[in-house]
């Protein structure tokens, strides 16, 4: 709770984590894990054909599995986060929520965690810059989302009210 700056970036948090259930990330997680699943086989079948010795199915497996991971379930799961991700900063504009600072959470989280980042492709989560990039890509569209809510005017320059101070 410390990392987070204000109300509205908490809101956007929040928001993220409830797109997740609002788009039944988990329910397709669980069907696309068929898919997967069927994949996974017929990579292990070319795989095996290649090389049919009994000694070489466990390594066979093993690619078969890294194959599906890195090719297919990250970048499927990155796709559902970046999703989550556009829902949530549409819920925090439609609650009303400042959504001009969204981006500035992912750049501190960026300058946080710069050098243990682990690089996008083996990641779940798209990287911290290309998520600011997103949600900054995506800003004119919630704001007007915003604005259509009739909510309040924002003011030209942002005050920041620090959680902490609360």
């Amino acid at each position: 709770m410390d990392f987070v700056k204000n109300d509205d970036e908490l809101a956007f948090i929040i928001a993220h984590e409830m797109s997740h259930t609002i788009l039944q990330h988990g329910a397709e997680q669980m069907s696309h894990s068929r898919i997967f699943d069927i994949i996974s086989i017929a990579l292990s079948l070319i795989i095996w054909s290649m090389v049919p010795y009994d000694t070489g199915s466990i390594f066979t497996e093993k690619i078969a599995e890294n194959m599906q991971e890195y090719f297919f379930s990250l970048p499927y799961e990155r796709v559902l986060e970046k999703e989550a991700d556009i829902v949530g900063m549409i819920l925090s504009a439609k609650a009303c929520f400042d959504v001009r600072n969204n981006s500035q959470f992912w750049h501190r989280m960026n300058d946080l965690n710069e050098e243990n980042e682990m690089p996008e492709f083996l990641s779940t989560h798209p990287s911290n810059i290309n998520r600011a990039r997103d949600l900054e890509d995506f800003l004119p569209q919630a704001l007007k989302i915003r604005d259509e809510c009739n909510c309040y005017k924002l003011p030209e320059k942002k005050f920041i009210k620090v959680l902490n101070d609360q």
